[in-house]
């Protein structure tokens, strides 16, 4: 039995939340936790500690806290436990409270988290409140980033009465973002359905979620934010839950999936869900199957061998229509050469997870490709193995991640190390070779390529290297370079020591493809013996105190590097404190030290000190005339009214500097003009001293305009949705925020407009001071160009349209909340009812993502990532939509225009229009999947069959919206802000 601690003053008899902390040998990090729950805005609660055995001075730590805290208890175990669920079980045996929650003590609570989930738990009357969790990410420099885990469960406020009307609820395994109430865990008074936390085991989390969720009669989710997981990157020891390269590790999580099926298969029979059941093993292969198999081929062969073991035995337990529900195909194929004991083309599959997180998995396309790919009756196939079978050709199809029609200048193709030596004179050979999927880079084609060498954690600087020589071999494309890199690489030392190797591969006119460089092992390349790293002599920039020998490795991302290590002492010392190991006092101080001049050297990177010294220092620069930055989408691509702008510019002979944003990637951006990365120094250089700023969305508003500078704003699209001040949410900002909305559109000079309702609706809304220009979008040019017919007709041999094919583009607006959007009617029916007559394109909002069936073959295409909607447009025949401003664009093609908007009860009042599309649409409006699909089936008959009756309403409606529209914008401009040709003057 534990013992307990408390103060004399205890807390009430009843608190409505019980608190329960868990703690081992954290006593430096508790205070924290305990703080978070004893500043909760709800005051009637209590703080239960449950110590397991900590052998550090957490005890007396804990006591203290009790003993200054009315509302905290302190029961310490008498004996360690070894995890989380004995003294979690502990902690509800003790608690009085009318309700539970759980908090680890490496992480906080939100301190409104007790009162909102209270307060949703005795609204509804439920069982069981889950709120929104936040991972926060630490690294050594202490920066933090926030990633909410399964935002998309918490964007509004949910009412579940049973796990069957949310099955994925499941893949929410989490125990401490949620409050229960206790009565609940005690099973209403019977022992047999008490929910306890399986002890034994790790991975508790995971069973007693599901078994809560089973049981709860009715559970809430809220969208506020309510617990903050602290997670420590490289931390010296990692937690229970992440150590899976033990082999204990993996018998752990099989066992609990073992019992949560048992739990469902009881549930099942008293009348559940076989649909939860479905969507928990779905989970199990995108998400606990991944987690393994993105580190398997690093693991021993002892592992490996069990490993795959018990996964293909208990993956043949799973509800085969799991397979088919999963929307990560890649994992699925790893599930289905794992069970086949395929080893080869599974390791492909583990190279491809080890570099797909979920940010990356929003842009499929840079994610790598790590197999050679495979296509069959118009079919893509990870490999050309198992095709043989109905099972393995559903499993290893990967047609809906649309590879086969990403451009190769944006494809990240897997490069893999396959020689390593050492030359004489210090010089090493670095030999690989690059996958050729779908034989992208045909035989013939020009090659060269050169070896990028950058450090992982921070692109200092980055040194490039000739590749000597490069050959189209069978499926690859085999590569080599010759360097010496105690000359060529030269670190500034501590900050950067890792150093990873990118290729940059050029084929003739596809252009260059960029992929980082792998390896599974490292060739042997020392003459010290085969299991000896190739080491070479470094020179830091910071003197050999800092470093000394470069040790060619495979770090935990795969990734081929060079490591900057110290072997003489003086580097020992001073490198001692930034490793995970540990230091004395004395090289304790020389952390500090070193962290002060690393401050000091990253000061220039501080975005205050951008801030400060734009507004000092730059903008005092005397202004480049005829310069120019353009941007679209904060950077996001080279695309919309900028970039028509542009080649207007270009068309012209524009002689001035021009300089285009960007965001993350540079690639799709013109080489013609100077690219600047948004917020970097060049790019506040190039605004200081730039003569125009083009841009359709807004310049980060921090950055000040200076006299002399002419903002040209083309915004983005004609609003159907309220704006600005016209929005609740805008008129609710604090004065402070809505100043600066104020003083950001303040900067425009020039107001792009398509007709004069875009002046009583976006002029109005933002209150701009801007002079309209009454040309029209540039980007719309297109669309009205006398050419018009030999555009379409490029786009869609682009997008590989096969001639006399109907086209239909859908373009749904952003509804509240990122992530996957489900567009309220059956994909998988559309293909079966349509697909033989119609192509689907779907162009998801850029903040949205959405999952192609796999089975709608070439019927369905997502070109979300497409840079260009306008070219979409143009290729289309038709536009299928529900408030995206794209239909006033549209409509001046004068092709058919479809509305689905199954929420149009209530949209309106939620967002606010400005008038009802329903009554004004200038096409069929239609609410459910029967009114649509009829509606489509009248767009698919044969031209000239029946008359539009839409035809007289479109035309008036784009002259309403588009009055302005002459599709000469983008010249007008040009030769009104540019017409002198510019130049630097």
């Amino acid at each position: 039995m534990p013992s307990e601690t408390s103060a004399s003053d205890v807390a009430p008899a009843a608190p409505d939340i019980s608190v329960v902390v868990i703690v081992y040998n954290v006593a430096a990090r508790l205070p924290t936790a305990v703080d978070s729950v004893l500043r909760q805005t709800l005051r009637s609660l209590e703080v239960i500690i449950v110590d397991d055995c900590s052998t550090d001075s957490t005890q007396q730590v804990a006591e203290r806290l009790a003993a200054k805290h009315p509302r905290v208890r302190y029961l310490r175990l008498a004996q360690n436990s070894g995890g989380c669920s004995a003294p979690r079980n502990a902690g509800i045996e003790a608690a009085l409270g009318t309700y539970v929650m759980f908090l680890d003590s490496d992480d906080t609570l939100d301190m409104h988290a007790c009162l909102n989930m209270l307060e949703a738990a005795e609204e509804h009357d439920a069982d069981l409140v889950s709120g929104v969790c936040v991972r926060v990410h630490h690294n050594r420099s202490g920066l933090t980033e926030t990633v909410p885990w399964w935002p998309e469960m918490y964007a509004e406020r949910r009412v579940l009465d049973g796990v069957s009307q949310m099955p994925d609820l499941l893949r929410d395994t989490l125990s401490t973002n949620k409050c229960y109430r206790r009565a609940f865990l005690n099973g209403h008074g019977s022992t047999e359905h008490a929910l306890r936390f399986p002890v034994g085991f790790h991975y508790e989390d995971l069973l007693f979620s599901a078994k809560a969720y089973l049981a709860a009669r009715r559970m809430v989710l809220i969208p506020e934010t309510v617990y903050h997981w602290n997670v420590i990157v490289r931390a010296a020891q990692k937690s229970i839950s992440n150590r899976r390269d033990e082999i204990s590790n993996v018998r752990d999580r099989i066992a609990i999936h073992r019992m949560i099926d048992e739990a469902i298969a009881g549930w099942l029979a008293a009348g559940g869900d076989v649909a939860v059941k479905i969507a928990k093993d779905a989970k199990f292969i995108e998400h606990d199957l991944v987690l393994y198999l993105r580190d398997l081929p690093y693991q021993e062969p002892g592992y490996i061998a069990e490993f795959t073991e018990m996964f293909r035995s208990y993956l043949r337990t799973l509800r085969p229509e799991a397979f088919d529900r999963c929307p990560h195909r890649v994992a699925v194929a790893g599930a289905y050469l794992l069970i086949e004991d395929d080893w080869p083309n599974l390791v492909t599959v583990c190279e491809h997870l080890l570099d797909r997180t979920r940010e990356s998995a929003k842009a499929l396309e840079r994610t790598r490709i790590t197999s050679d790919l495979v296509e069959r009756d118009g079919r893509v196939y990870w490999c050309d193995a198992h095709l043989d079978t109905e099972a393995g050709r559903g499993a290893l199809d990967v047609t809906g991640l649309g590879w086969s029609r990403v451009p190769f200048n944006r494809t990240n193709l897997a490069s893999h190390l396959t020689g390593l030596r050492a030359l004489d004179g210090g010089r090493i050979r670095i030999e690989g070779e690059t996958v050729n999927p779908l034989d992208r880079v045909p035989r013939g084609a020009d090659l060269s390529a050169s070896v990028e060498f950058r450090p992982v954690a921070r692109a200092i600087r980055k040194y490039r290297v000739k590749a000597k020589d490069v050959t189209h071999e069978g499926s690859r494309i085999r590569w080599a370079v010759e360097l010496n890199p105690t000359k060529t690489v030269k670190p500034v030392g501590i900050v950067d020591q890792v150093w990873e190797i990118r290729l940059r591969l050029t084929a003739g006119a596809l252009g260059t493809s960029e992929s980082k460089v792998t390896a599974l092992k490292l060739p042997d390349a020392s003459d010290s013996g085969p299991d000896a790293p190739l080491t070479l002599p470094a020179r830091p920039l910071l003197t050999r105190a800092v470093g000394d020998t470069w040790i060619a490795g495979i770090n935990h991302r795969g990734l081929f590097t060079l490591n900057l290590t110290a072997r003489n002492p003086i580097a020992r010392a001073v490198t001692a404190p930034f490793n995970q190991s540990g230091a004395s006092r004395r090289s304790a101080r020389v952390l500090r030290i070193a962290q002060r001049l690393y401050k000091r050297a990253q000061i220039v990177n501080d975005p205050r000190i951008k801030r400060e010294l734009y507004a000092r220092a730059l903008t005092r620069l005397p202004l480049r005339r005829g310069s120019v930055v353009f941007e679209s989408h904060m950077g996001g691509s080279y695309s919309d009214s900028p970039k028509y702008i542009y080649e207007a510019l270009r068309r012209s002979g524009y002689r001035g500097k021009v300089y285009w944003s960007y965001a993350k990637s540079s690639a799709g951006f013109p080489k013609d003009a100077t690219l600047v990365k948004r917020n970097s120094w060049a790019y506040l250089r190039a605004l200081a001293r730039a003569e125009f700023w083009v841009d359709n969305q807004g310049f980060p508003q921090w950055i000040g305009k200076r006299r002399g500078t002419t903002y040209l704003q083309t915004w983005h699209g004609t609003a159907l949705k309220r704006m600005g001040l016209n929005t609740p949410h805008v008129r609710a900002m604090l004065a402070a925020d809505r100043k600066k909305l104020v003083k950001a559109v303040g900067r425009f000079d020039y107001f792009l407009v398509r007709s004069e309702y875009d002046i009583r609706t976006l002029v109005q809304a933002f209150e701009l001071r801007a002079e309209p220009l009454r040309v029209g979008y540039p980007r719309n040019d297109a669309l009205l160009a006398t050419d018009r017919d030999e555009r379409t007709a490029h786009v869609r041999r682009q997008l590989d349209i096969t001639d006399g094919r109907r086209v239909l583009l859908y373009a749904p607006t952003f509804r509240n909340a990122s992530g996957p959007f489900e567009p309220g009617f059956d994909l998988d029916e559309f293909a079966r009812r349509f697909g033989d007559r119609i192509l689907l394109l779907v162009r998801a909002h850029y903040l949205n993502t959405v999952q192609v069936p796999q089975e709608a073959g070439d019927a369905i295409r997502d070109v979300s990532t497409y840079p260009d909607v306008t070219e979409l447009m143009l290729a289309s025949d038709g536009l299928l939509t529900d408030y995206s401003s794209v239909m006033f664009d549209y409509a001046l093609l004068d092709r058919p225009l479809l509305f689905f908007a199954p929420d149009a009860a209530t949209y309106a009042q939620d967002r606010g229009t400005y008038f009802d599309l329903a009554q004004r649409a200038p096409g069929p409006f239609t609410a459910n999947q029967d009114e649509l699909f009829a509606a489509i089936d009248a767009f698919a008959a044969p031209g000239g069959s029946t008359p539009d009756p839409h035809s007289d309403a479109r035309k008036q409606f784009a002259h309403e919206f588009g009055e302005y529209e002459t599709g000469t914008a983008a010249d007008q401009i040009v030769a009104r802000f540019f017409g002198g040709k510019g130049g630097a003057r």
